[in-house]
């Protein structure tokens, strides 16, 4: 019952950041309003309350995963006059998050701008031994002066295994930001992009209207929405280049693939336990039938239609492909 009350708590969790998401995508991603606009019965503008992410005992790489979000949480939750480096610095010392970036002039800080920074699902993009890519989806909120904008990104928080521990060496990518000029979306774009059913980080959905996804990539996405809510995490900005650890570039970067995280708002890690009866394993299977080429997970699945592969960076997500 304990493992049941568990993943119901989480549940509702998602549940609640997922509309959230959705909210802010159906809202056109950016919500502003100048002080032209307001008037003495409007309220000011506000950032939302955060909570800490708790990475549940039973994730991969756990303290990996921990590590990350407190760096996320505590460089990126500021005070318009917190904004800098410097101050970010003084916030991850005091916090006692390991880190060894020398330089944190990243777009996330802004002076004279406020900022909330809600971790949603850090999701492994790579491990080895001793280093380690924890993709984050995270809901980012900056307020300044009176324009308010959210966006959901995938932040690539690249880590180290020292003597101290897991220790955030860099971020690899903040996640990206709108296309200057957009294409002309296919209908399994468009389709992909006024989904209910597909919940994407504004990461992808830049990726998707870039006209940078493969449109075998869409279309699947569409088959595996069909019957279930998917989560994603990434299309492909946000992923490493290369297929970590190795000299191969991956699928992501050309728009070959997707991960998704949670399925009917679970988490693909806590979907596990359910084996056989997992809506992400029945995912699994169903992406082989469609004829993805490249699918992992935390099963090694055999069918008619294919095989899948496993490995512990696959453990909290499904990742279906096309290798050419």
């Amino acid at each position: 019952m304990g493992r049941i009350t568990l993943i119901l708590r989480r549940v509702a969790a998602l549940t609640a950041i997922t509309f959230s998401l959705a909210s802010c995508a159906f809202a056109g991603q950016e919500a502003q309003q100048s002080s032209s606009d307001t008037d003495e019965t409007d309220p000011a503008p506000t950032l939302p309350a955060v909570s800490a992410f708790e990475v549940a005992e039973d994730e991969p790489a756990l303290e990996a995963k921990r590590t990350a979000a407190r760096f996320l949480e505590a460089a990126f939750n500021y005070e318009a006059e917190d904004g800098t480096p410097e101050a970010a610095r003084e916030r991850l010392e005091a916090a006692g998050v390991l880190h060894s970036t020398d330089r944190l002039d990243t777009s996330l800080l802004s002076p004279g701008t406020a900022a909330a920074t809600q971790v949603i699902y850090p999701q492994l993009g790579g491990l080895t031994e001793d280093e380690a890519s924890v993709m984050t989806v995270v809901e980012f909120t900056t307020l300044r002066e009176q324009e308010l904008s959210a966006w959901t990104r995938t932040i690539d928080v690249r880590l180290e295994q020292q003597e101290r521990g897991w220790t955030v060496t860099e971020i690899a990518s903040e996640g990206g930001a709108p296309p200057g000029t957009e294409a002309t979306p296919s209908d399994a774009a468009a389709r992909v992009l006024a989904s209910d059913r597909i919940q994407l980080p504004d990461s992808s959905r830049w990726d998707i209207l870039a006209g940078d996804i493969d449109d075998r990539t869409l279309e699947m996405m569409l088959s595996l929405s069909a019957e279930h809510t998917i989560s994603v995490a990434v299309l492909s900005t946000g992923h490493p280049i290369n297929v970590f650890g190795s000299d191969s570039v991956s699928n992501h970067i050309n728009g070959r693939a997707v991960d998704i995280w949670a399925v009917d708002q679970v988490s693909v890690s806590d979907l596990r336990s359910l084996e056989e009866a997992s809506p992400a394993r029945t995912l699994m299977e169903l992406a082989l039938a469609e004829g993805a080429t490249e699918v992992g997970g935390p099963w090694a699945l055999s069918t008619s239609a294919g095989a899948s592969f496993t490995d512990t960076v696959h453990q909290d997500h499904l990742h279906i492909g096309f290798k050419q």
